[in-house]
Formats: C-alpha cells, structure tokens, sequence
C-alpha cells in the first residue's frame, strides 16, 4: 500500500477537501447553531487507556446513553466496544468530557499497539462513522472535535483519525479548514434495509441479479449439498461453531475475540446467533447481532471461504432475511457496513466524512509510515487522493 502524503495534495476527484476550500456563509445546518449555543462554557477532559480504565467509569458511561437515548445502538456501549475491539495490535481508549463535573459526552478511540505498546495513534469510529460519541446528538461533531484536541495534547499522541456521520461542511466548520495536517474526506453509507412483510414480497422488490444471488444460490445449495438452516443457537454452540470455523473464514479473528463474543452472548437476551450447517455436521456460515424494537442489528458474520463459489455469504443472509421478516421484524441494520450485495436497497443515504489530524514535526513523517502497514481499505487508505470512497463491510467473514 503507497503511503499516506502529508505535504500539499490538491486533489478533486478523490473527495478530498482542497487545502484552501471555503465555506459559503449560511451553508452549516440547524445542528451546527445549536452546537454553538450549547457548547459554551468550560469543560474537562479525561483520557482513559485500557480496558480497565474504562470499566471503572462503566455506570456513569451507562447512565449517559440512558439520557442520550442510545440505548439501542449497542456500538457505543463500552462491555460492546471492547469486545468487538479485541483484535491484534489494538487498545481501547476513551476521552471523558465534562462540565460541572457531570459527564457529558463520551468519546470511543482505540490505539494502534505494536507488542502491546501504544505508538501514539488513534482511530474512532467504524467505516460508517458508528461507534464513536455518546453524547447528545446535535452536540456530537463537537464533542468529537474537543476529544480529538485533548489527545493531541498529550506529548505521545502525533495522529488522530476517525469517521463521523455528519456532513463535511458542518465538520470544517467545527474542527476547523483543511490543511497539510488536517484532511477531510466526504462520502455517503448505506446500510438500512427495510423489510417487506413477507419473505416473498421482499425478493419481489430486488432486482434480478440480486434475487439470483439470494434465492437462486440457495436453492442450488439447498439441493446440492442439502443444508440446514439452524437459526437459534445457544451462546455455548455458537461459541463451538465459532471457533470450527475460525481457520476457515477471513479476515482472521484472534481467538480471544471469539472468547469476547460468547461473553457478550451470555450476558445479553437480546443478542442471537444463527447458523447453516452440512447434514454430516460441519458448519459453513455463523450470522449474529442482536434485536430491539423492530430492528434486527446484524454485526457478525463468518463464512467457510472454500464455499465462496458458492456464495454462502449471499446464502445465510436469504435464510436470515426470511426468518427475521417471520419475526415481525422491521428492519435490518448491517452494524459496520452492509456488503454490496445488499446496499443499493439500503435507504436512507447518508452523509459521512473521513478526518485526519496529526502534529506538525518528525512524529508525523513516523505516522505516515506506520500508513503503510494498515489494513486495505482503512481511513489512511481511502484518505489518499484519487482513493474509492465506497465503505467497506466490516461484519462480513
């Protein structure tokens, strides 16, 4: 992967906000003037480094989304965070922001680690700009602003990036214009999928090639091979379903993360696990996330990659997607990204924007090749000029 320019880059069709780039007078939205009356006043700032760090601040986080109304998005909830966080070469982090001493927003990070020391960079959110702020909503952009600013205080930290579901224009005018070392870009995500009320009517409203895709290579799979769609597994079997198809799909888990996942499984009613499974036992496709009021959050995925001709990917999707509409269920949120399969039908379409801040100096030369050893379609990616700005999936295996 060619690495991250820092220096002046000027470049249009990428998406990447010129250096000099203006904004017209009155093109910030209601959401920005009520930042700026809201927002006065001091606040305090604290950084918190680990997972145990953030566990004992766990009931002031918790009763913050209650008063957020974030109940449902379980991306910001911290036990959620750190599990879908326990990967390789990362820490999780948090910036604390209050005024009066009362939390008022919290901000998720993690660090890139290399041998499980700190290099001084940070990454907040998703690929959709999920699983970032707790925080009022109008406020959020803000709050992000504040938390970035705090940890480039620090004397360690040289990079921050992160992705945020807000507009650009509104971010410039909070967190300030491009430059060398502040870069935006702009893009639009996709991952809502309305669900008709019979399974049915559902292939009715996709179009050909989709249809195929689902139907089609499940009836061959179904014929074929004569798989079995299990869609209740217990915490216990999807942790064994798990770890059998570990070795088998991509990316690559650690082990530890599958270990998180059945924790979280244990401890959350709301969460669920389906499978599909040959009749002579083995399992080629483990699909979960978790359910509330209507919506089906789906953030997990691992697919047997020898069966990829087949599409099984494409195959437990059509299987869940018929269970769930026979669950009364309303709507499907693919958590991280929806595949490509399935993201056309996804509405609304929504603005999201790609920050990148780091400090002036030799640490950012340091920044800008540590860029090259990060995974193919990261932030440092899709910040280059000329870069797809197209989301990847991440709940996809």
């Amino acid at each position: 992967m060619a690495p991250l320019r820092l220096g002046k880059n000027k470049v249009n069709s990428s998406g990447l906000i010129e250096n000099n780039q203006q904004l017209p007078a009155g093109s910030v939205g209601d959401d920005a003037r009520v930042a700026s009356r809201f927002i006065d006043g001091p606040r305090e700032t604290e950084l918190l480094v680990g997972n145990g760090a953030l566990r004992r601040h766990l009931a002031e986080v918790l009763d913050l989304r209650r008063r957020c109304g974030q109940e449902d998005d379980l991306t910001t909830e911290p036990e959620y965070f750190m599990a879908a966080n326990t990967l390789a070469n990362r820490r999780c982090s948090a910036v604390l922001i209050r005024r009066d001493r009362e939390l008022e927003a919290c901000v998720l990070f993690y660090e890139h680690t290399r041998l499980g020391i700190g290099i001084g960079l940070f990454r907040g959110g998703d690929y959709i700009g999920e699983s970032l702020v707790i925080g009022l909503e109008p406020l959020q952009a803000t709050y992000v602003h504040l938390a970035t600013q705090a940890l480039l205080k620090k004397w360690r930290i040289h990079g921050v990036s992160l992705t945020i579901k807000a507009p650009t224009e509104r971010c410039i005018e909070i967190m300030g214009p491009a430059s060398d070392f502040r870069r935006y870009r702009s893009s639009e995500v996709q991952h809502k999928l309305p669900l008709e009320s019979t399974y049915e009517g559902m292939l009715a409203s996709l179009g050909p090639r989709t249809r195929r895709s689902l139907a089609g290579k499940r009836q061959q799979l179904e014929k074929s091979a004569n798989v079995t769609f299990v869609p209740v597994l217990e915490p216990d079997k999807a942790l064994e379903v798990m770890l059998e198809l570990e070795p088998k799909s991509m990316p690559q888990r650690i082990t530890a993360f599958l270990h998180a996942r059945y924790h979280l499984l244990r401890a959350n009613t709301d969460f669920f696990s389906m499978g599909l499974r040959l009749p002579d036992g083995p399992w080629l496709s483990l699909l979960s996330g978790w359910r509330r009021h209507g919506v089906t959050y789906v953030d997990l995925q691992m697919n047997d990659m020898h069966y990829k001709k087949e599409s099984i990917s494409a195959v437990m999707r059509a299987f869940m997607l018929e269970y769930e509409i026979a669950c009364k269920q309303e709507l499907i949120n693919f958590v991280g990204g929806s595949s490509l399969l399935l993201r056309r039908y996804c509405e609304p379409l929504e603005p999201c924007t790609d920050f990148f801040v780091a400090k002036q100096g030799l640490r950012s030369d340091f920044f800008e090749m540590m860029a090259k050893h990060v995974r193919s379609g990261s932030v440092y990616e899709r910040l280059k000029g000329g870069a797809d700005a197209s989301a990847p999936s991440e709940n996809e295996g």
